[in-house]
């Protein structure tokens, strides 16, 4: 999947230890890891795009990729991506929709890129509701429709998104958690150094928005949910936990030997059709 920062966030749940000084900051900074860093020109890839400027839910300005595909379109894909860096190292894991019929906008959350603010887990959704209508603006074809690939950290956040704006036509969540709490006790427990905090940080981190409370209000769209069975970074159970309370229609695709970082690259070409044709057939018959 798109880079993410798994020795990052493992160190810095580590390091929780020496943080209960967490009056200072809000206990979610460990979750979220941006920066303005330019990793990859899209021109460089040969790829031609449209910088977008738009306003979140409370009025930051957020900012964003758009790739047109040369194609006739069939819809458009809003990449939800992970808790690491900006859209110029998460794009690259979206773009190859462009060769499938599909435009596609990457954003980045408030504080991550070129985007206003500070992130949190109800501004990263506000955020996502607002790359959500604005893909829907933007959407070329009239019978296509608003499409969501969501990976780790872009899955917590595309869920409640996409129930809070019910227009969106399929889901890809790939390699994602039910909440925050969960996630971070699984990290807490993997270390002595960190065993006596197991208790009290994840009871300091925010409810409201977790996807395990919204997976179920999602519509009864096509949802897809992708996790390697060698993640060490998110275990492959909190992705089947999510699967198994997911409504209809849905489908769960579990990748041998693909770690988090990983997940594409040891899936092949598999991955980049099966997500294509998962999106194709969804918008097809969402039409009918």
């Amino acid at each position: 999947m798109a880079q993410e920062a798994p020795l990052k966030f493992r160190r810095a749940l580590l390091a929780a230890a020496a943080a209960l000084s967490l009056s200072a900051c809000s206990p979610h900074t460990f979750f979220y890891y941006p920066n303005n860093n330019l990793y990859v020109e899209p021109h460089h890839l040969n790829l031609s795009y449209e910088m977008v400027f738009f306003p979140s839910e409370n009025g930051k300005k957020l900012f964003g990729l758009l790739f047109r595909t040369a194609q006739k379109p069939k819809g458009i894909v809003v990449q939800f991506h992970g808790n690491f860096g900006n859209v110029s190292n998460h794009f690259i894991g979206a773009t190859f929709m462009l060769d499938h019929g599909f435009d596609v906008l990457v954003f980045d959350y408030e504080g991550f890129g070129g985007s206003e603010g500070r992130p949190s887990p109800a501004r990263t959704v506000g955020d996502g509701r607002a790359a959500l209508k604005l893909a829907a603006a933007l959407d070329r074809n009239a019978d296509g429709g608003v499409v969501v690939l969501a990976q780790s950290l872009g899955g917590v956040i595309a869920i409640p998104a996409i129930a809070l704006e019910p227009f969106v036509r399929a889901a890809v969540i790939q390699s994602s958690f039910p909440n925050y709490r969960v996630i971070a006790r699984d990290v807490l427990k993997r270390s002595w150094i960190t065993w006596p905090l197991y208790p009290i940080y994840p009871q300091l981190l925010y409810t409201r928005y977790e996807p395990a409370r919204w997976i179920g209000r999602l519509p009864a769209i096509p949802l897809l949910f992708i996790h390697g069975d060698r993640d060490q970074v998110i275990p492959v159970k909190m992705t089947t936990y999510l699967f198994t309370r997911a409504k209809e229609p849905k489908e769960l695709w579990i990748v041998p030997g693909a770690s988090h970082n990983g997940l594409r690259q040891e899936a092949g070409n598999d991955y980049d059709r099966r997500v294509a044709d998962f999106f194709s057939k969804a918008v097809v018959t969402s039409k009918g």
